[in-house]
């Protein structure tokens, strides 16, 4: 069996590995960006019987058989399928609601571990851990490839304009976040929205209330479900749609290991993903905040309204094809200034300027947003949440958030 492998970053090195294990010796890579390997433009599929192709990877002009096509996901899947597995996407929360969910099994005692889109790849987890379940979060272009994979249970948590540079129309792109439900053999749980419709034909679906009005239901500090409850009071994660998100960690826990009564005890000591609303320090009384993994408007916007008067907001990095007029009604509530920065910088100055009442300015780089972010600001807090991607100055949004918190830390120590 002759194998290429389009891409040969994270999920292509693991599918490699995987390959081998099952005894494949033709592999042939291909990355545009790597040295020493040839370039996927010169890509010829007719030369072999199957191709991985990464997530990251645009299938739209390469027009290869879907019979050839698998992925990463789909070899591990042969390796861990007598595992529980627990599949979560959406647009914003799918990497909390994974990291919490596998916090508040392990809490219980299930040997459990986080993987998938979250950064440490199925087939990796598989490798080093091989835990008895699989809590993996799943992007759109990762669904997009599945074809015998299997959830025991899932969720999306919600769904919002995103990636539009790549699927042109937000219907095609909704489509692309319900194929979980197809891959999930038991419940499914859906942020209640507009879009629900679409997965009426659904019977193993169950809706959850983003505003925590009906199911499940906050009342006061006692976040109630059917046969379980939590106090909130005694959970750390800041802003209230994190406590939408450790409504989904638990509807899932629960569908591995049935809760009863007060469960409070498993989120006491429940933390935050880096780069989500993550505190950094304060300086001189203003707070820090670094939500790297803001990549998209609505993100941002989740973030804005969980800060306070007065904000100074960052913006900026690799357009995704964003509506940033979304963002006005909240800056105009929550910000005094606005810093808009890197490749998306200018479209963001010209698409707020004129309909927000706060001071609005354009800069070249990150770092000098954090610069004069740090000279403007003299109380309440610097929210980094950028509304794009990353790609414009830095590899990832990881590397970007780093970024951001270190220069922070600098400008504690050093000043400007």
């Amino acid at each position: 069996m002759k194998v290429a492998i389009l891409g040969y970053g994270k999920s292509g090195q693991t599918a490699k590995r995987l390959l081998e294990i099952k005894g494949v010796q033709a592999i042939e890579i291909f990355d545009d960006k790597m040295d020493g390997f040839e370039g996927i433009k010169d890509f010829n599929y007719a030369e072999f019987d199957t191709v991985v192709v990464s997530p990251g990877i645009d299938l739209t002009n390469l027009e290869i058989p879907i019979e050839r096509i698998t992925s990463e996901l789909e070899i591990a899947f042969e390796f861990i399928k007598d595992r529980k597995i627990i599949g979560i996407t959406g647009t914003n929360g799918k990497s909390t609601v994974t990291f919490l969910t596998s916090q508040i099994l392990k809490n219980i005692g299930v040997n459990a571990e986080f993987c998938g889109n979250i950064g440490v790849t199925v087939g990796d987890t598989y490798l080093s851990k091989n835990p008895d379940v699989y809590v993996v979060e799943v992007s759109s272009f990762q669904l997009d490839l599945l074809k015998k994979f299997r959830f025991d249970t899932s969720a999306i948590t919600n769904i919002t304009p995103d990636h539009l540079d790549r699927y042109k129309s937000m219907d095609r792109y909704i489509l692309s976040k319900s194929r979980i439900v197809e891959f999930t053999e038991g419940v499914s749980f859906l942020e209640k929205g507009d879009w629900n419709g679409i997965f009426m034909k659904y019977e193993s679906v169950k809706y959850v209330d983003g505003k925590l009005k009906n199911y499940p239901l906050l009342n006061g500090n006692l976040l109630k479900f059917e046969d379980f409850h939590v106090d909130i009071d005694r959970y750390k994660l800041f802003g209230f749609h994190n406590i939408v998100n450790l409504s989904f960690a638990l509807l899932l826990t629960d569908q591995i290991f049935r809760l009863k009564g007060d469960v409070t005890k498993l989120v006491e000591n429940l933390t935050p993903l880096e780069h989500r609303c993550e505190f950094v320090t304060e300086i001189n009384g203003v707070r820090y905040i670094n939500d790297s993994k803001g990549t998209n408007v609505d993100s941002t916007l989740t973030a804005l309204k969980s800060s306070s008067y007065p904000t100074t907001l960052i913006l900026g990095g690799k357009d995704k094809d964003g509506d940033f007029t979304a963002l006005a009604d909240e800056i105009n509530r929550k910000a005094k200034l606005v810093i808009c920065c890197g490749a998306a910088g200018e479209k963001i100055y010209n698409a707020l300027k004129d309909i927000i009442k706060v001071e609005i300015v354009r800069v070249d780089l990150l770092k000098d947003a954090i610069s004069l972010a740090y000279r403007e600001t003299k109380e309440g807090t610097v929210l980094f949440s950028p509304a794009c991607a990353s790609f414009d100055e830095f590899n990832n949004f990881e590397e970007r958030g780093r970024f951001f918190k270190n220069y922070v830390n600098n400008l504690k120590v050093n000043g400007c």
